[in-house]
């Protein structure tokens, strides 16, 4: 085997070990889960009636969180899984719109 091929071989989506792959979704549910709970102290601080100042924390740690999540969703796994998405969601509304 040559050099070239071992190195197209260790690259390649396949040879991609199983650990790093769960290694991706640990850090999405990770992400998930700190956005979830930002979520849920928003709610927290809309039903103990939070200052102004406190709410508008809240909201953006609640706003961040979520963008991140889905920022780092897509660098995990691939922005093509998104296009994949959006291509099934268009077709699935087309079909029933």
């Amino acid at each position: 085997m040559t050099t070239r091929t071992i190195a197209a071989t260790a690259t390649s989506p396949a040879a991609e070990s199983q650990p790093a792959h769960r290694r991706k979704w640990r850090w999405i549910v990770l992400s998930a889960v700190a956005s979830l709970l930002s979520w849920l102290a928003l709610v927290l601080g809309f039903l103990l009636d939070a200052g102004t100042g406190t709410m508008l924390i809240l909201a953006t740690l609640a706003a961040v969180t979520t963008e991140g999540t889905i920022w780092l969703a897509a660098l995990l796994l691939g922005v093509s899984v998104y296009q994949a998405r959006r291509r099934l969601w268009e077709k699935l509304r087309s079909r029933f719109l």
